[in-house]
């Protein structure tokens, strides 16, 4: 049971690490979701394993051996740290999900900027071709009323 604690102990710790040192822009490699399961599965299945193992002698033994209820009370202690830990995973997707919705959001507004810009840009390039031409043909017609002056 001992070495059950530990194991369990030691996958916490490493699914902490790695909730930790994700990159929330980068999003997850592993779904933790899918790690935090995959370890429950070894773990529930570890447990029982050893408690199959446990009941085997504990079958001939009176109930109120101390033994059976110290195992008994590690179970129960696992399977609470286990519903605790199922719980923050789902609190830690529920944010996870909510912190993808708010970058999308974001990158979406700076999309829509970006597309106005680059559409206020265009307008601005079209409109400075045609105060150029406007300012050619103003300057043609400056020639040619200067030239009609000179001849008169």
């Amino acid at each position: 049971m001992v070495t059950l604690q530990q194991n369990f102990s030691s996958m916490e710790e490493t699914v902490r690490t790695l909730l930790q040192n994700q990159d929330p822009l980068e999003g997850p490699t592993v779904d933790p979701l899918d790690l935090m399961k995959a370890y429950k599965d070894k773990l529930l299945e570890e447990m029982w394993k050893q408690q199959d193992s446990l009941e085997g002698p504990t079958a001939t033994e009176t109930p109120a051996s101390p033994e059976a209820g110290d195992g008994s009370e590690d179970s129960s202690t696992l399977l609470e740290r286990l519903r605790a830990l199922e719980a923050e995973n789902s609190a830690l997707s529920v944010e996870n999900d909510n912190q993808r919705k708010q970058y999308e959001h974001c990158l979406d507004e700076v999309a829509n900027q970006v597309v106005q810009a680059l559409l206020t840009q265009k307008d601005l390039k079209e409109e400075c071709v045609k105060l150029r031409t406007r300012v050619f043909d103003l300057e043609q017609q400056n020639r040619i009323l200067s030239v009609l002056l000179q001849q008169r």
